[in-house]
């Protein structure tokens, strides 16, 4: 919990967005929080429902009813977020020619820090890092004592210390020299590390086999019966010992015209061995695959999972609090919120997880009133002929006016 806590504070300092427009979204489903006993950070991912959206820019995370939310969209797909922690240095100095100190005080609002990146000047050196943290900086506590930095003939170096997750205020960083000439500490960088790990999910499909004589191919074909997003892979329980045979893909996001979207191989070299196809579809409502068999005798396919990258909405949730998630509003414009630049310290999955519930139909904002004539049909075309009924008596009038007139005056 404390990993999450700065960056929870500093979720809970920002404002909620303003009341949402009325009628503009067409459908909410309620957030299901998991148990809070404080206000955090939790997950929400998006399920086939929700994913089937036309856009990613529309969703909202609504509080009470009407208060927009700020969210991070997260894909967990392996990917490494790295960001500098803003850090003061106290002191540096040399301890004689053997070892050089720095240091820092990353300030009381600190976020965990698990790196530490070194501007060295100098070559042909190794030198052993040591790192102490304290709270009030009269304390010490050893955080590593494994770290190595090296450079040798200016082109081979490493010049990281690599930190247990810790959130010291202090940190004291000391190198020994080891080999060479002792080198000077220019610069010292706290770094946040966090690697999101790749969690994929299975996606219901209706699978169908036939096998095609002419090419001689199997074709796998699978309606998700909704568009889906971020399909990664097809997993197959195949009972062949060894194969190796071309595959095409094909797609349908929308409309009902396939369209090739790429080629790969169904192979495996050693038995007992996993038989994935990767995908990498954005988006795709249909799919299908063809297996191109040659003259061999189709596989023996036991089973099919189709899966995709998990993706869902990091937010600040507050127990006491309910909150409904928005969609259905294609023309939304993209969000921009504070949130999405804020480091991300804790993965998603390890956040507490919130799941989302049934879908209800929003009030749908009322069309514009039609014009007053078409409201009062009746009385526009009595006043019409009124009109028209006056002008033919002004006309009438003006004429005979004209005729009555003595000869002199015209």
């Amino acid at each position: 919990m404390r990993r999450t806590a700065i960056l929870a504070l500093a979720l809970a300092a920002v404002a909620a967005g303003a009341d949402l427009p009325k009628g503009e979204w067409k459908t909410a489903r309620p957030v299901v929080r998991p148990a809070l006993s404080a206000p955090g950070l939790v997950y929400l991912p998006l399920d086939e429902k929700a994913l089937a959206v036309q856009s990613l820019s529309e969703y909202r995370v609504v509080r009470g009813g009407r208060l927009e939310v700020p969210y991070r969209m997260v894909v967990e797909q392996e990917q490494t977020e790295t960001h500098a922690v803003p850090a003061r240095v106290v002191s540096r100095g040399r301890l004689g020619t053997e070892q050089a100190q720095v240091t820092l005080d990353l300030g009381s609002a600190a976020p965990p820090s698990n790196r530490i990146d070194l501007r060295l000047s100098g070559n042909n050196f190794r030198s052993r890092g040591r790192v102490e943290g304290s709270r009030d900086s009269r304390q010490w506590w050893l955080v590593t004592d494994k770290g190595i930095v090296f450079r040798h003939e200016g082109r081979f170096e490493q010049t990281q210390v690599s930190l247990p997750p810790q959130q010291y205020r202090y940190l004291r960083i000391t190198l020994s020299r080891q080999q060479g000439q002792l080198p000077q500490v220019e610069q010292v960088q706290v770094m946040s590390e966090v690697t999101i790990p790749r969690r994929l999910v299975p996606v219901p499909a209706a699978l169908s086999r036939r096998e095609d004589a002419e090419p001689r191919s199997t074709v796998l074909d699978f309606d998700l019966g909704r568009p889906s997003r971020d399909l990664a892979q097809v997993r197959l329980a195949v009972a062949e010992s060894t194969f190796d045979r071309p595959v095409t893909i094909e797609a349908v996001s929308e409309g009902n015209e396939f369209q090739w979207v790429g080629e790969g191989r169904l192979r495996r070299l050693a038995p007992d061995r996993e038989v994935v196809l990767p995908l990498d579809l954005p988006r795709a409502r249909r799919l299908r695959i063809v297996i191109a068999n040659g003259d061999d005798r189709p596989l023996t396919i036991r089973a099919v999972t189709l899966e995709r990258v998990r993706r869902g909405l990091v937010f600040s949730a507050d127990p006491a609090q309910t909150y409904e998630l928005w969609y259905g509003r294609p023309n939304a414009a993209q969000p921009v919120y504070e949130m999405q630049r804020l480091p991300m310290v804790t993965p998603p999955a390890q956040l507490p997880l919130a799941t989302l519930g049934e879908e209800r139909a929003l009030p749908v904002k009322p069309p514009p009133p039609p014009p007053w004539g078409e409201r009062h049909r009746a009385l526009f075309w009595v006043i019409l002929a009124a009109v028209v009924v006056l002008l033919a008596f002004l006309i009438v009038r003006a004429m005979q006016g004209a005729r009555a007139a003595p000869p002199d005056a015209r």
